[in-house]
């Protein structure tokens, strides 16, 4: 009867519960804790949108941030000053 219970819904967020306070306790590792990443699951169970939500983060994650991107080829740009020098090739 217990192992039935420990595989039911309530057992499961008793198990999180138990390991975000051990993770609490120890926090040995770095990034999102395991309990957390589990929460979110259980949500996205739950809710409509969550789903939704965790798939655009992932998709977030995977792309570039370039520090460059959409600013022109050749020279610098003083936005504070207001003035632009674009070189001319060759």
């Amino acid at each position: 009867m217990g192992w039935l219970w420990a595989v039911s819904l309530p057992g499961l967020v008793c198990l999180l519960v138990v390991l975000a306070f051990v993770e609490l306790v120890v926090r040995r590792r770095r990034g999102a804790p395991v309990s957390a990443v589990g929460f979110e699951q259980l949500g996205a169970a739950f809710e409509a949108g969550k789903a939704d939500e965790l798939e655009h983060r992932k998709a977030e994650l995977m792309l570039r941030d370039d520090a460059e991107e959409g600013a022109p080829p050749r020279g610098p740009i003083d936005l504070d000053g207001g003035v632009a020098r674009i070189k001319r090739p060759g």
